[in-house]
């Protein structure tokens, strides 16, 4: 992940906080944070290291999402439950207590950058939301922004049940938000818990976390620290050195398919040599020399049974026919053999040379969802171009609420058009 540090992404962000942690005793600070730790590593165990950023707040925890909007409601569902089994039951009424936490997620642009020891942080408007929107929640509480709600509520019938209008808030900032309490069902709690394990089963990279998450030490390193990606260069390296031995055969079997082509054609060039046509005439047109004065008659009776015939008796017959017979003779031998003869096919006809396309380069800020003639193609960013082919398209840049923008272009082949927009 530190490779793709100052890049920005459009992520789903959970922040926690532990209600009156600052005012607790050191002892019973221990108490939590580590109870936190231990919750929110069993509920993070099946997302892949790669799509996700942990931070430590001190009184709490950031969490940026970078693959599937659930995760965020999976996480945050699955804290809550397991705090329920610990006897907490502030947690389910919104009542406060010693050890109640309040949660919020946001969807929103987040960019990857370097702390001061090296490791990855998160900065921008998703997290700045994210914390305003658990800032809006009571002790026990789970609060969702309206770009997240939008979202997710779209995704199953059972995480719409989830979602319950609360309002809209104003922030310290004077910035209005529509804000989404979480409920309880055990329907959306099932949808989420599956979908998760059909990720978790078709990732390679949660065997390795889980792996690290059953030592002594898993827990603080699942929630604080970053991938290695030393062992993923070694394995990048054995695949090539797969791939370079698999093409290596190939080009031998092709070279010795090519080595053991020249021996068929020898067999059909025998097929018209077999034909006694076009070599029954040279001793007949050498013939009529010694005789010019045969009659018509007799040359007609000579060139039909001349091929058959070896005799010279009757060598002024072919005299006439030599010249009209004999040259159509070997025209009509190579026209059959041209027919019979497979190796002599027309050359395929060369494929009409590919259309080079245009190209369209986004600009937009802070993000938006790009719809080309009704079809969505991406979120910019993180995309920031596209390829199209010549012709006329109909641009539509979405962002929740915000009114859509739309662009008519009409492109031609290498063009690159941008498309510069800012929701405001």
């Amino acid at each position: 992940m530190l490779d793709q540090a100052n890049r920005t992404f459009i992520c789903s962000v959970v922040f926690i906080d532990l209600v009156g942690y600052s005012k607790k005793p050191v002892a019973e600070q221990i108490r939590l944070k580590t109870s936190l730790t231990n919750n929110l590593s069993e509920a993070i165990k099946d997302i892949p290291v790669n799509d996700r950023i942990i931070l430590d707040t001190g009184d709490g925890a950031a969490l940026s999402f970078l693959g599937d909007p659930e995760d965020a409601l999976f996480t945050t569902l699955s804290l809550r439950e397991a705090m329920v089994r610990e006897n907490q039951p502030e947690t389910q009424g919104g009542e406060e207590g010693d050890d109640a936490v309040r949660m919020g997620i946001n969807l929103g642009p987040v960019k990857l950058v370097k702390d001061i020891n090296g490791h990855p942080n998160i900065i921008g408007d998703g997290i700045n939301v994210a914390q305003r929107i658990m800032s809006f929640a009571r002790p026990g509480q789970i609060v969702v922004s309206r770009s997240y709600y939008d979202v997710v509520s779209n995704l199953a019938s059972e995480y719409a049940k989830l979602f319950t209008y609360e309002g809209s808030r104003t922030d310290k900032h004077v910035r209005e938000h529509e804000i989404y309490v979480v409920g309880f069902n055990e329907g959306a709690m099932k949808k989420a818990r599956d979908s998760m394990k059909d990720r978790a089963s078709s990732t390679t990279t949660n065997v390795k976390r889980t792996a690290s998450a059953a030592s002594p030490t898993g827990t603080a390193t699942v929630t604080l620290t970053v991938p290695n990606f030393v062992q993923d260069k070694k394995k990048l390296t054995l695949i090539a050195g797969v791939l370079a031995g698999i093409v290596a055969v190939l080009g031998f079997l092709v070279v010795t398919k090519k080595g053991d082509e020249p021996a068929a054609p020898p067999v059909t060039a025998a097929a018209p040599a077999t034909k006694p046509a076009p070599t029954a005439p040279v001793p007949v047109v050498e013939a009529p020399k010694a005789a010019p004065a045969a009659g018509v008659d007799d040359k007609g009776a000579a060139a039909k049974t001349e091929p058959a015939k070896t005799e010279p008796a009757k060598p002024a017959a072919p005299a006439v026919h030599a010249k009209s017979e004999t040259p159509a003779k070997p025209e009509a031998a190579k026209g059959n053999a041209a027919k019979t003869d497979p190796a002599k096919t027309e050359p395929a006809k060369p494929a009409a040379p590919a259309v080079p396309p245009a190209t369209l380069v986004f600009s937009i800020h802070p993000w938006g969802e790009v719809f080309v003639n009704g079809k969505p193609s991406g979120v910019s960013p993180p995309m920031k171009s596209l390829k199209l082919p010549p012709g006329k398209y109909k641009i539509e840049i979405r962002n929740t609420t915000f009114p859509v923008q739309v662009e008519n272009i009409d492109v031609k082949s290498r063009d690159e058009l941008t498309i510069r927009h800012r929701f405001q």
